[in-house]
């Protein structure tokens, strides 16, 4: 989605300035961040995954991210259904360590396809493509994805999300992830409950100066996504005398009725507080609505 490809670009920049070029990698540190377009409980939502990195840091050669338990995951989008945009950073090892900012789209494939793959072999739930162009030169990043019911990984996960990447050793111009940015739409929908949700990623390099993955040097990340994003406002009335002021109050389209109990003078407020969940990563609506009691004397709304 193109706001989540927005934000994208804003963290790319807070990435930037972290990044140095360098010919000699020494340390490997990437991180995993996640984020919800919807953190409701029970509501389809789109998914903004992020790998980040620097120049300083070992090329990698996969992430392995699990969703946590939860999570419902849809993988039957045909082949050649677009599902996302991705937004990324290059190093270009073979162009004097040159950044490059590209941008391409996540399609759906064909899992058939993909069985003998060595990176990770056999037959996937899904296979998403990201198509990007490096110095003129298309460039297809496949990423495996399986909801998970059984097995070890079935005591925490929901679904695993395998991400293979080539380079700097075989790529246009040597080019090596520095960070990437993608959304997904249409496959998840949030967990039931408002407990904060726990995504974990492992991430392997390659092995310096070699297209081999070094498994020895992977290192784990996390990310956490919030399960209830809430605001608390505060409503003022000065309605004078005995005189109770009902309404409604919507947030996205979800009611609830509020109440103002009397006040007894005109300079005396009379205050209620109310915490309501809101989408994370999108806009929100919040209107009043008069029930015919006078909730046109509504004053004051602070949002806390």
């Amino acid at each position: 989605m193109k706001r989540f490809t927005r934000l994208a670009l804003v963290a790319g920049v807070l990435v930037s300035a972290l990044a140095f070029s360098g010919s000699a990698w020494a340390i490997y540190a990437p991180s995993l961040t996640v984020t919800s377009q919807r953190n409701a409980p029970g509501r389809p939502t789109a998914i903004l995954l992020g790998h980040v990195q620097t120049a300083a840091d070992d090329p990698t050669a996969k992430d392995t991210i699990y969703a946590p338990l939860g999570y419902g995951v849809n993988l039957t989008q045909a082949a050649g259904t677009k599902i996302g945009d991705v937004s990324a950073r290059l190093i270009l090892r073979g162009g004097g360590n040159a950044e490059v900012d590209v941008e391409g789209e996540v399609i759906a494939d064909n899992p058939a396809l993909y069985t003998s793959n060595q990176c990770a072999p056999g037959l996937h739930g899904a296979v998403w493509r990201l198509n990007i162009t490096v110095a003129g030169t298309p460039l297809t990043v496949p990423i495996y994805v399986d909801s998970i019911t059984a097995g070890p990984e079935a005591a925490f996960s929901s679904a695993k999300i395998q991400l293979c990447l080539a380079g700097p050793i075989g790529t246009p111009a040597g080019a090596q992830l520095l960070f990437a940015f993608f959304d997904v739409n249409g496959v998840f929908t949030n967990p039931s409950n408002t407990s904060n949700r726990v995504w974990k990623a492992l991430f392997t390099p390659y092995t310096v100066g070699s297209p081999t993955p070094n498994p020895g040097g992977t290192t784990e990340g996390q990310a956490l996504v919030p399960g209830r994003v809430a605001l608390t406002m505060k409503a003022k009335s000065l309605k004078r005398g005995r005189v109770t002021i009902t309404g409604r109050l919507l947030v996205n389209g979800a009611a609830q009725n509020i109440t103002f109990n009397p006040t007894g003078a005109w300079n005396t407020w009379t205050t209620i507080n109310v915490t309501v969940p809101l989408n994370n990563g999108t806009g929100n609506t919040i209107r009043f609505e008069s029930n015919g009691q006078d909730l046109a004397n509504l004053d004051q709304v602070e949002i806390l």
